[in-house]
């Protein structure tokens, strides 16, 4: 909130564009596809990203990439398959501010 009124008040134009959430389903179908696993093998780690992002396709990305950078999410060369943590992903914290997520 902060950065985008930092923006307003420097007098640079900005377009709200409103993306609605996407499904339970959707977010399981997303990670699946992403990680080239079939959904039964990702339900769990899937059910762990819409909680934490409650389907804001954003987020979920936003998300997936930290997960990502903190090496919470690896492929593995050895069993040519990704791999995740699922405990640590559940416990990382999320950003709720857009602002942040985009600097």
């Amino acid at each position: 909130v902060a950065f985008l009124e930092e923006l307003k008040r420097k007098d640079i134009t900005t377009t709200d564009i409103n993306v609605g959430c996407i499904s339970r389903r959707d977010v399981s179908e997303l990670i699946s596809d992403t990680i080239n696993l079939p959904q039964h093998l990702t339900k769990s780690f899937s059910d762990i990203i819409y909680k934490k992002t409650g389907g804001n396709a954003l987020f979920v990305t936003q998300f997936l990439q930290s997960l990502w950078d903190e090496e919470l999410l690896v492929y593995s060369l050895e069993c040519n398959v990704w791999e995740w943590d699922e405990g640590a992903s559940d416990a990382k914290e999320i950003l709720d501010d857009v602002g942040v997520l985009m600097a």
